[in-house]
């Protein structure tokens, strides 16, 4: 393709009614400057372009409209955040897509040596181009096509005559085909310009496309953050206190929770839309968590601040460690890859159990911790609990003890301490009274006697998440 073919084209499609940075992107220039189109070496001589809107981006990359854009008071706001890139995205009419396709049909007609095997350049990624700087100077941020802060331009466009009877056909055929729940989308539209007839087009839209008497216009812009992970483990010593805030009727009947102590520590730093609270499993509310204590991590959504240092984050630990409740470690960041580690070792972790027991039958207590000594590991089978019937399906579930030791109580002869490492998902609390047969084998049913549980901690949760912090680390963005 010599430089004359090109310059010939371009101006034939200046002739036509197209805007400058479109006739660069018919004519394949992925690498013109389309910031500043007339700087291109290739269009010396070049005619001038049209003073209608171009026939067929409407004026979605001409100068006044990028202006327009620039210009949004909306990206004020965008500043505030700390993240020093940005990647921007375009919604523009389907009538762009009639006339991009009544205009390919053209070119091809006119010159079909020249498009037989030819690039056209995106009209969003021109647009991209055309903006990308103008955007990055404005915000005192670099364009990056990896960022996690996405900038959305959104355009609208009244349709004329001849892009309303395209889309009449369109919709009339794609109903035909029973995909009418899928909406006349781009996507949906494109692909069936792929494949309409040439002449049936023809017959419904103008090619070349006719000049509109009207522009495009910038509508809105919308912008956000992709979400972000930090991830700890929080002990609880409270035995009044649930993991998430608890609700009845829809009504909060607890005024505290770990998650809302979590909550309300990290929504001013991050000065985010909202938190997303996961953890790896869940104590009940009467049970302490103690030891490394449960990992959990947590979706900042659309969070201003990204940027958390080392010390911000044990300052963080320290202002939650004073409310006495619950206390956390290790908070870091997380990628969004690491998130999968705590969903996939919920079935495979183990966690290791302190009860306290009471018996009925004091003389005999002696005689119930040799019996639970001898005993090296069990397999249960547990019916769902009756404390849980209202919430959860019912079932019975395969559960293992891997150890359990037990031990007399100084001064109290009807208590005991019983240690226990069991699998994942298993009820403690069940397995220790029987749950009226409902979990099978008991510690009840193995002693032959009344027990129960008065206090339960969990002392370790078997899972390497996240990673322990020994030393000052580095923020990860």
């Amino acid at each position: 393709m010599t430089e004359t073919d090109k310059n010939a084209v371009l101006n034939f499609l200046l002739e036509t009614g197209c805007c400058k940075r479109c006739a660069l992107r018919y004519i394949g220039d992925a690498g013109a400057d389309y910031d500043n189109p007339q700087q291109n070496g290739h269009d010396q001589g070049a005619k001038k372009t049209k003073l209608n809107p171009c026939i067929i981006c409407l004026d979605l990359l001409q100068d006044v409209t990028l202006e327009s854009m620039i210009q949004c008071q909306e990206l004020e706001k965008v500043k505030e955040y700390d993240c020093k890139t940005f990647i921007n995205f375009i919604s523009f009419p389907i009538a762009v897509l009639i006339r991009e396709h009544s205009m390919e049909i053209y070119m091809n007609e006119k010159f079909p040596k020249f498009f037989e095997d030819h690039y056209i350049v995106p009209i969003n990624r021109a647009w991209s181009l055309s903006i990308q700087n103008k955007l990055g100077e404005k915000l005192g941020k670099k364009f990056n096509k990896d960022s996690l802060l996405q900038i959305q331009f959104n355009t609208s466009y009244e349709f004329e005559k001849e892009e309303s009877s395209i889309m009449f056909l369109m919709e009339s055929k794609l109903k035909k085909n029973n995909e009418e729940n899928e909406g006349l989308s781009r996507n949906v539209i494109g692909e069936f310009l792929k494949t309409i007839n040439t002449e049936l087009f023809k017959k419904h839209a103008s090619v070349p496309p006719e000049i509109p008497r009207k522009a495009l216009s910038f509508d809105q812009m919308t912008y956000k953050h992709d979400f972000i992970f930090i991830a700890g483990r929080y002990c609880k010593f409270s035995r009044n206190l649930f993991q998430t805030p608890w609700a009845n009727d829809e009504v909060q009947v607890i005024n505290s929770s770990v998650q809302e102590i979590l909550f309300e520590s990290l929504e001013n730093v991050f000065k985010c839309s909202s938190l997303v609270f996961s953890s790896s499993g869940r104590e009940d509310f009467d049970v302490r968590m103690l030891g490394r204590g449960r990992p959990f991590f947590i979706k900042i959504c659309d969070p201003k601040v990204t940027k958390i240092s080392f010390e911000q984050f044990r300052s963080i630990e320290k202002q939650i460690e004073k409310t006495n409740l619950i206390k956390v470690r290790d908070l870091q960041f997380i990628s969004r890859k690491l998130v999968n580690n705590i969903k996939e070792g919920e079935q495979f972790k183990q966690k290791t159990y302190r009860a306290l027991c009471v018996v009925d039958k004091s003389d005999k207590i002696s005689d119930y911790i040799e019996k639970i000594n001898k005993l090296r590991s069990l397999k249960l089978q547990q019916k769902t609990p009756l404390r849980v019937y209202h919430r959860r399906s019912s079932d019975i579930r395969a559960r293992e003890i891997y150890s359990i030791e037990a031990r007399s109580v100084t001064g109290a002869d009807n208590l005991f301490e019983l240690d226990v490492v069991t699998q994942a998902g298993t009820y403690v609390k069940e397995f220790v009274h029987g749950d009226l047969g409902r979990t099978k084998p008991s510690l009840s049913e193995i002693i032959g006697g009344y027990v129960d549980i008065i206090a339960l901690d969990v002392l370790d949760i078997h899972l390497d998440f996240p990673p322990r912090l020994n030393k000052k680390q580095d923020s990860i963005e």
